[in-house]
């Protein structure tokens, strides 16, 4: 059996951002392609800002993103609990270790001993024994503070000399001297564990055998590596893979666009290409090949082949992707899912539509490479209130209105109406005129759709229905 036991433990402070699912994904990648054990753990113990809600949203971005996991909430396993605030009886057991073993204080600092420390350690980068008063009492000096009514947070005493080594798959060898490392708060006043503390307890306790995160805990891991020897743990290997920034080269934010799972939900992007696309941003397949499936991932991935330099969040190399396995799915994936846009939409309500929507996407074929045009591609083959190109309709000048109306007037005269006949009376109009097919093709588009693109024009209106192309030509918009 595979001794890789890997985690995602995200904080339900907020939506599950881009860099948090990249982070779920790699994880869950190298738990898949070892045939090791993928484990989700909801790190809840800033009660300030932790909500329920958050909580749910982080299990939908996961389960809608197919990471589904081995061992957590709603699947249990032999190491649990899973949720750090049903863990707090195993954390005070180990604060009650460190405290025992000498390993650990009480820190009785006012918020100004604080601020001392803070502005000293920003000035010269490294404290003193001095600036520590709280170190070593004796029995009687705590009884004084606390019968003052100081309430005593919980820190962990770290070496004045020596180095913190560790060999960072993504990095490579790191050091840290503990000169620059002062003693940390594990336990808060109101004691509940830091990160810093329940992570390595939880880490050790679940037997992680890799830690794979955000370079943004490179320095919480010295302090953490330091916590696992001193409680016996072994250390997992560590893993940082850097930030994922916008297209300005800043960190990803919200400014840049879609920047949460949910976000890109909401937009209807498929999954599998922000599973693909995810992938790329941190992983080399070590070729030129963007396109794949998720098992495909699953066979190449390696931590081997993890990026040390930041990526960047391409939207538009992205949205290819999400047309390119938009080609993937078959007709019914795509007409359900269309029919359901177009359902919560309003558009739509009689079932018997359906059928047409078939038609419609079959005529459109891989121009239709993103749902969240559903309602601005699709809604104006069922109904009269559909959106309208601001930009093609400033192109409609009086002599296209006048064509559209000698169209309309052709189109009216016909006793059967289809994609052919349709076709063959605009070619004999423009004939007949003397013009160009496409000065009454272009405009006569629009017309229709409200839209300066689509299918084919001809087959677009006999699937529109005679009626509905002569109202549509001789529109209020088009004179």
């Amino acid at each position: 059996m595979s001794s890789i036991r890997v985690r995602f433990a995200p904080s339900p402070t907020g939506t599950l951002h881009v860099g948090g699912a990249r982070t779920a994904l790699f994880n869950w990648l190298y738990a898949r392609a070892q045939k090791g054990i993928f484990v989700l753990r909801i790190e809840d113990t800033d009660q300030e800002r932790s909500t329920e809600e958050s909580h749910q949203q982080i299990l939908r971005a996961m389960d809608g993103l197919g990471l589904d996991w081995d061992e957590g909430p709603g699947k249990g396993g032999g190491f649990g609990p899973y949720i750090q605030s049903e863990r707090l009886d195993i954390y005070r057991e180990y604060t009650q270790r460190l405290l025992d073993e000498g390993l650990a204080y009480k820190d009785y600092s006012t918020p100004d001993e604080d601020d001392h420390r803070r502005k000293k350690l920003e000035e010269k980068g490294t404290l003193s024994a001095e600036d520590w008063p709280y170190r070593d009492l004796e029995p009687a000096e705590h009884e004084k503070f606390e019968a003052e009514g100081r309430v005593a947070t919980i820190r962990v005493k770290m070496p004045d000399e020596g180095v913190v080594r560790w060999t960072d798959i993504v990095h490579g060898d790191m050091e840290f001297q503990y000169a620059v490392l002062e003693d940390w708060i594990a336990v808060k006043s109101d004691g509940f564990p830091t990160y810093n503390f329940a992570c390595v307890v939880d880490d050790g306790l679940m037997e992680i055998s890799h830690v794979l995160r955000g370079d943004d805990h490179i320095s919480n891991t010295p302090r953490q590596i330091h916590l696992f020897k001193a409680l016996g743990f072994r250390v997992p290997k560590f893993g940082h893979m850097p930030m994922i920034l916008g297209p300005d080269k800043k960190r990803l934010s919200k400014r840049h666009g879609a920047a949460s799972v949910e976000e890109f939900r909401d937009d209807r992007w498929l999954s599998s290409a922000l599973v693909n696309y995810l992938a790329l941003l941190g992983w080399s397949p070590g070729n030129d090949q963007e396109f794949f499936s998720v098992e495909q991932i699953i066979k190449k991935f390696s931590l081997k082949r993890l990026n040390n330099t930041a990526a960047v969040f391409d939207y538009e190399k992205a949205r290819h992707l999400n047309g390119e396995h938009m080609k993937t799915l078959d007709l019914k994936e795509k007409i359900d899912t269309a029919w359901s846009i177009l359902t919560e939409a309003g558009v739509v309500s009689d079932e018997g539509e359906k059928a047409r929507l078939g038609q419609l996407l079959e005529l459109l074929g891989n121009r239709f490479s993103h749902f969240d045009r559903t309602v601005a591609h699709l809604s104006a083959y069922y109904t009269d209130e559909y959106p309208v190109d601001p930009e093609v309709a400033a192109g409609i000048d009086d002599a296209a209105r006048a064509r559209l109306g000698a169209l309309a007037d052709s189109y009216a005269a016909l006793s059967a109406f289809d994609a052919g006949s349709a076709e063959q009376v605009l070619r004999d109009l423009a004939a007949k005129t003397g013009e160009k097919a496409g000065l009454f093709i272009h405009p006569a588009r629009f017309a229709i759709s409200g839209s300066g693109s689509g299918p084919s024009l001809f087959d677009a209106m006999e699937l529109l229905g005679q009626e509905r192309v002569v109202r549509r030509l001789r529109d209020p918009r088009m004179g």
